[in-house]
């Protein structure tokens, strides 16, 4: 009897332990008429409705719960001004005035605070607004002088600016609010900078999303990084093998014994187009000597690559890459771009073109 007593009073302390925590949110928007508020969360950067209510008498209610702290906005009706917050499990109150929703008075939630704070303290903020409006004035009077002033005074706000984030990110590691900004500027800092962040972070605030937004940007920079040391100067060009317009399969690695040029291109490329007519008067010309290039097209218009090869004159051997895969293992961003390889397969050069083509050619056989 004793046992079986022990049993429910354990569930009942049990049950009484449960996270019952949740959300709750009163707002006021003063001079709003019915209509709706819509609560939004960013996913990939956008914001995605996560509810609604219905605005009464100036009032609307939201309520739920969360795993973690999170960044929010709230929208009145089609309004672009929206109001920033934090929600966490708190009893969190909104007064905003319909004219101003940016400057919403937040009350209840801590996160929320320490964002506002961040934001008013923020180095020269009005000051910054000031510049765009003598910015504009300066253009329209043709104020070289001024404009050039300005132009060094946004560089220097900046710079603060930028410090001053920096700063804050680094010292509030156990904020939700710090991992929030720090995966917002995760992809403006060098790769050691985030890894030291995200290990501080990983710390202090576990497995938050943003700690782990923070993380799958660092993996995407190191896999780039890796990705650009196999196609360094002086590091062998990654091999590979794609089909003409005719099927035949052409290996990168068939070309050994001789400089090749791997030429990343398309048809609707512009600056492509107009590179090619120097390409065709360099090939004519060195590749008796044993230069040869090999066109990569990222078209996904067979019909649009086979017509520009003909319309350009393009003689050499041309392959396609429709789904970018080669590209992306050379880490390409940007067509047109180039890769001279020697004999050996080993990138000695990228992105020659013009006369700068030419004379790297008749330096490399002229030996």
């Amino acid at each position: 009897m004793k046992k079986l007593l022990f049993l429910v009073m354990g569930i009942i302390v049990l049950a009484g332990c449960e996270n019952n925590e949740s959300y709750k949110i009163k707002g006021t928007i003063k001079g709003a008429d019915d209509g709706m508020v819509y609560l939004k969360s960013l996913e990939n950067g956008r914001p995605v409705t996560v509810d609604s209510v219905k605005i009464t008498n100036e009032n609307f209610k939201f309520s739920g719960k969360v795993e973690q702290p999170m960044f929010y906005l709230a929208y009145y009706n089609d309004n672009r001004m929206p109001i920033a917050f934090f929600i966490e499990n708190e009893n969190i109150t909104i007064e905003a005035n319909i004219d101003s929703l940016d400057k919403a008075k937040i009350t209840g939630s801590p996160e929320t605070d320490l964002f506002l704070r961040f934001n008013k303290e923020m180095p020269y903020l009005s000051r910054s607004m000031e510049i765009r409006q003598e910015y504009m004035q300066a253009q329209m009077a043709g104020n070289s002088t001024k404009l050039q002033n300005l132009t060094q005074e946004k560089k220097t706000i900046m710079n603060a600016q930028q410090k001053y984030f920096t700063d804050f990110v680094k010292t509030n590691t156990s904020s939700v609010v710090g991992a929030f900004l720090a995966s917002q500027m995760a992809q403006s800092l060098s790769m050691e900078e985030l890894q030291e962040l995200v290990s501080s972070y990983e710390t202090d605030l576990g497995k938050h999303p943003y700690v782990n937004l923070m993380k799958t940007t660092l993996k995407s920079m190191e896999e780039l990084n890796k990705l650009n040391a196999s196609t360094g100067i002086g590091s062998e060009a990654p091999d590979f093998t794609l089909k003409t317009k005719d099927g035949k399969e052409v290996k990168l690695s068939s070309f050994r014994g001789k400089y090749v040029i791997i030429d990343f291109w398309a048809s609707w490329c512009q600056p492509c187009r107009h590179e090619n007519p120097n390409s065709v008067k360099v090939y004519k010309k060195y590749n008796s000597k044993g230069f040869e290039i090999l066109g990569v097209s990222l078209d996904k218009d067979r019909d649009a690559w086979i017509k520009a090869v003909k319309e350009d004159g393009l003689t050499w051997v041309q392959v396609i890459d429709p789904d970018g895969n080669v590209a992306n293992r050379y880490s390409v961003n940007s067509i047109p771009s180039t890769f001279l390889l020697d004999k050996e397969g080993k990138i000695v050069a990228k992105n020659l073109r013009g006369d700068a083509l030419n004379k790297q050619m008749e330096k490399l056989l002229s030996k």
